[in-house]
């Protein structure tokens, strides 16, 4: 198939575009219109079996999602993994996790079923409450661990590291803003929040339940060592306490200290 002026200079433009022509081209239409992206467009179809839109944005614009995607997906591993956490923690698995109370199998039990009945579509929170050391924060990663497994977002984030990482977004080198960083907390598929009410200044419990009314309806895991009645010390914490009850089961974890037990 001869090519005129007009069409060696398509192809040119298609070779910048990096569209490999080592193959003859067989078939060939022009000034069709893609009801996708609203621009005309020239088909090109070559020997080997390649077809290329020439004017057509569908790919380019693809490719900018997946670019988009992939670089959401880089901050979230990144907000996943910042957390500082002991060797221990880090093999962290609900099988792992030593019960010895029926309020610690009651709360295995329930991280086994959160994960075999995890659906995206459908969001459902739990809140680990109790005492210091009974193990919440060790299900609450597994879980986590788990579900980002299955290929679900997931981010797991201490408080006061939530914090930090909100006052670092006021630093005007900062590469992110606040409202893109409650965006993403808002959006991710599980969010774990861990030592809820560690920080309790009044800018702190603003920012917190901004992200917990955001995620009504969502999956959520939230652990705390606070009780019902430190949950609902003020107005402020009524406000969070009650948003993180939406749709949730309540699982008290009270018993031997989970980190200090004999090593041997």
């Amino acid at each position: 198939m001869e090519l005129g002026g007009k069409h060696m200079k398509r192809l040119k433009e298609l070779a910048k575009r990096n569209v490999k022509i080592k193959n003859a081209i067989v078939g060939e239409k022009h000034d069709l219109y893609c009801e996708n992206c609203n621009r005309k467009y020239d088909w090109y179809k070559f020997s080997n079996g390649q077809e290329f839109r020439h004017g057509c944005d569908c790919e380019m614009i693809e490719l900018g999602k997946q670019a988009t995607a992939k670089r959401k997906q880089r901050k979230l591993d990144d907000l996943f993994n910042q957390f500082e956490i002991n060797e221990d923690l880090q093999k962290a698995t609900v099988n792992k996790y030593e019960a010895k109370s029926e309020m610690q199998k009651f709360a295995k039990e329930t991280a086994i079923e959160y994960i075999n009945t995890f659906n995206s579509a459908k969001g459902k929170s739990l809140i680990l409450q109790g005492t210091y050391g009974t193990g919440k924060t060790h299900l609450a990663y597994a879980i986590a661990k788990a579900i980002k497994a299955k290929g679900y977002s997931v981010v797991f984030m201490h408080i006061p590291h939530l914090m930090e990482r909100i006052k670092s977004t006021y630093n005007k080198n900062s590469t992110e803003t606040t409202e893109e960083l409650v965006e993403m907390l808002s959006n991710v598929d599980l969010l774990v929040l861990d030592d809820i009410g560690t920080e309790n200044t009044s800018h702190a419990l603003s920012k917190l339940y901004s992200i917990v009314d955001n995620r009504l309806g969502m999956n959520n895991i939230y652990t705390t060592n606070l009780m019902n009645k430190e949950l609902n010390q003020s107005q402020d914490w009524q406000r969070i306490n009650s948003r993180m009850q939406n749709n949730a089961r309540r699982v008290v974890m009270i018993g031997e200290d989970y980190r200090g037990r004999d090593a041997w």
